[in-house]
Formats: structure tokens, sequence, C-alpha cells
């Protein structure tokens, strides 16, 4: 359980004025805490390690629960990063109440621009087309990536009915739950022909391009609006098709990764194992989700939430692994910026059953070690086994290395062996093998692929002769 003193350290700079403060109280005069920060990679913004979901109460919201005021509580505390999308229901409204109440609107006299500045607002997609058919998840019967961004900036910001007050920006479009590879086709449609003719179909990151940079290459932008500052992706299922996605994005045009990290990530498909490196690699802010599996941890059925009851309210639960430990677990993570977490119920009197007080506590004391990692993850497989993360792939064990080829160097003795990825299984790759009937010629220190071109190394051919060789990867 959390420290009271480790949540009166969260509140300590916030008068009792703001404290206890009614969610419509104008919030100027309110100090925030002053709490610790993350690099969120190469966009060059500071995040602090929880940040605040669009889902739970902000999605399905309880009689007697007051979302807008979730929003404020999350800002009055100083989180600054502040995560909705599309197909959250009522989630981008609720924003738009709390920025009313905080004075996020652009162009309103009471304005506050440096804590707009301050903030990162993300908001996600479905549609996988700027230009083309809409998908079944569509908000609209005609809604695209396109429509899905102007929707985000009227919701949060202007009337919710299609007006947009100008100097109005997102923070970040994400490409939300990618889940296959047909999927990474279509959102990345028209990108070679920017610029020129388009196509019928143009993808989603492609269209999402001219709204960040203020171009109109696809045709999709004619006023040349700049209302994004970053695109990203979002996945929970398989990490293979998320390495395909970024592995695709020739022009580093990703500059986030929102993906599901837990204590169970190893008992599935490993995102920490596979595409986390290469988000690391490719110097991405990643931002971690499904901290407590969606609620599976403490209760829940595995399911993809639907209705209010489906909403955890309480701060953990007393015969349940401790709360801390799986915030403290996810945020020990190598290369994870901050961890978004869905909030069921705040409490402005009793800070212990608040659960942003609470998670925002086990997020500024020191990540797990090491030792504490194989203690919660142990804990988390006697208790649950492979029954809580729901939405990802199912393990499959070590994937080996496809597409060996050899190809002969031009006037040396030398081959050049190429390959594509491994898929890691519960522990890390460490190394890829290149043999020749079975004879080890060179092992190659672990590198992700960062692109769709194979990896490659060479070897004497001499050494190859007549073999076959293999590619093998190696785990620590």
């Amino acid at each position: 359980m959390v420290s009271r003193r480790s949540i009166l350290k969260v509140l300590g700079t916030l008068s009792a004025a703001g404290y206890l403060a009614t969610s419509r109280t104008a919030w100027a005069e309110v100090p925030k805490p002053k709490l610790p920060q993350r690099l969120l990679g190469r966009t060059g913004r500071w995040v602090t390690p929880l940040a605040l979901g669009g889902q739970a109460s902000l999605q399905w919201t309880a009689p007697g629960i007051d979302a807008p005021d979730i929003i404020v509580r999350a800002v009055q505390l100083g989180v600054n990063y502040l995560d909705s999308a599309n197909v959250y229901g009522p989630s981008q409204m609720n924003y738009g109440e709390a920025f009313r109440r905080l004075h996020l609107v652009p162009g309103t006299p009471d304005y506050n621009a440096p804590l707009r500045a301050s903030l990162y607002i993300a908001s996600k997609t479905r549609e996988r087309y700027g230009l083309g058919p809409s998908s079944q998840a569509a908000t609209t019967p005609a809604a695209t990536a396109v429509s899905d961004l102007k929707r985000t900036l009227t919701q949060m910001f202007g009337d919710g009915k299609g007006y947009i007050p100008e100097g109005a920006y997102i923070d970040a479009i994400q490409m939300h739950a990618i889940q296959d590879m047909e999927e990474v086709d279509q959102m990345y449609g028209g990108m070679a022909e920017r610029g020129g003719k388009m196509p019928d179909r143009i993808g989603s990151i492609t269209a999402m391009l001219d709204y960040r940079d203020g171009t109109n290459y696809t045709g999709l932008n004619p006023d040349h609006k700049q209302y994004v500052r970053h695109i990203g992706a979002t996945g929970h299922f398989s990490s293979p098709v998320l390495m395909e996605v970024l592995r695709r994005d020739a022009g580093n045009n990703l500059d986030t990764l929102l993906v599901a990290l837990n204590a169970n990530d190893k008992l599935y498909t490993s995102h920490e194992y596979n595409v986390l490196q290469l988000a690391m690699a490719r110097g991405m802010g990643v931002i971690a989700m499904k901290v407590f599996a969606d609620g599976v941890f403490y209760g829940k059925d595995p399911h993809f939430s639907r209705v209010p009851e489906d909403v955890i309210r309480s701060v953990g639960k007393p015969d349940k692994i401790s709360h801390e430990d799986l915030v403290r677990y996810t945020l020990s993570i190598p290369g994870v910026s901050c961890a978004v977490t869905g909030i069921g119920q705040i409490d402005r009197t009793k800070p212990e059953n608040d659960q942003l007080v609470t998670n925002l506590a086990s997020a500024t004391q020191d990540p797990a070690s090491p030792a504490e990692r194989r203690r919660i993850e142990n804990e988390m497989a006697q208790r649950y086994g492979a029954t809580t993360n729901y939405f990802q792939l199912k393990q499959e064990g070590l994937v080996h290395p496809t597409e060996v080829k050899i190809d002969k160097v031009a006037g040396s003795d030398q081959v050049t062996v190429r390959w594509n990825t491994a898929i890691a299984a519960t522990k890390p790759i460490t190394a890829y093998e290149i043999k020749s009937n079975d004879k080890l010629l060179l092992s190659v220190p672990y590198r992700p692929q960062l692109t769709t071109d194979l990896l490659w190394a060479s070897v004497p051919g001499g050494a190859v002769g007549d073999g076959k060789v293999t590619v093998t990867a190696r785990e620590a």
C-alpha cells in the first residue's frame, strides 16, 4: 500500500483551497506540485511518469461521478500527459468541459497559454484512411482520420459541433489499436505519391503529415492548418505488427508508441522484448498502457470494458497484488517515458481513496529494482498464469529469423548473409548466430531491424563452402 508520506508528498505544494476546490473553481491561483518528469523520446517534451487515461470513468461514467473533475484534478496534481480517443464515447467532450474550467480554450479572455503549453494532449483515430472507406469503428458514417482529428479539436476546444477556435491544436494524433498487416498497408497508402497525383485512397499517416506540417500535398488540407504536433502509433495485440508499422516509417514520422506493458507481458508475445526494443532504437517516446490489465488484476472479467460496472473504482483490492508494485514495475521498464492509467474515481477529501493521488504517489517513487521485478513477475504468474492479458497475442515461443539470403560480394571472398528479425519469447535476444552445416561462422550481437531492409553480416565465402547457411537467434 502506498504510504501516507508518499501521498502527502504528492499533495504537498497544493494549497488547502486548491486541494479542497470544487470541480468548477477557477484554478489559476493553485500551484502545481513539482513532479519528476521523463523525456518523451525525440518529441523533446518532458512528461510526468503517470499519464491520465481517456477511458475508465471518462468514457463509462457512473451516476454521481463528475468526469471532467477527474481531468481537472489530474492537471491540479501536475499530471501533464492527457490521453483520449475518438472511439472513447464522451471522453473528448469531458475534456472539453474540463478545459473550459481550466481556461484552456484559445481565444477566450482568460486563456491560460502557459498552462496549455505545459500539457501534452494526445488523442487517437481508429480510421486507417485520410481519404477512403470508413472502418466499422467509425464515429460517423463518413469518418476518416482527417474528420477524427477535427472532431477531437471541436470536442476538446470548440463547441463539439464543428467549430474549432483559432490556435487550437493537440500534441499527438495516434493511429489507434493497430492489429494486422493489412491495416499497416492502409495507413501508409499514398505515401510515395505525396505531392503528385494522389490515389483514390490515402492512408491516415500520409494524411496526418499535412496537418502536422501545415502542407497540402495530399489535397486534404487546403487551408494549411497545423492541428497536430506529433504522430504516433498504438497497439496492445501484436508486437510483430507494430514492429512492421515502425519499420515502414522511412521518414521517421512516428514520434510516439503507446503499447501494453505490464508485469504479465512475458507470458504472452512480449512487447518489452520486441517492439519496445525497436521503438527505443528509433528514439521514440514510449507510453505504457494496460498497467492493471484493464482491471483484470483487480477482479474484472477478461474482456474489453463496455459499461460503468466494468470500471474499477477502488484503490487496488486487499486480497490482490499491490497496485503500487504494478505501477512501479511498468515504470521500471527501460525506455518507458510514462504509464497511462484510467481513473475510476477521485476523492478530494480522502486522498487514500483517490486513484489519481495514489497512482501518482506510486509513480513518483523509485522504479522497481531488478530483484523486485522478478518478485512481482513470479507473484503474478503464480496468481494468474496467462489468464489476464486477453488483449495480447498468445506466447508462440522464440521465432527464429526468416528470409535468410546469401549474396556473393563481387571481387572478394566474402559473402553477405541477410535475414529478417527474430521474435523474442520469454527472454531477450542477445545475438544472431550464422552457421553453415551447423558450424558456427559468426555471432552477431542483437540489434533491432530498423527498416524493411534485412539485417546483414559478412562472412568468408570459403567458410561457407557448399553448406546450408542458417541464422538463428540466441536468447539471454
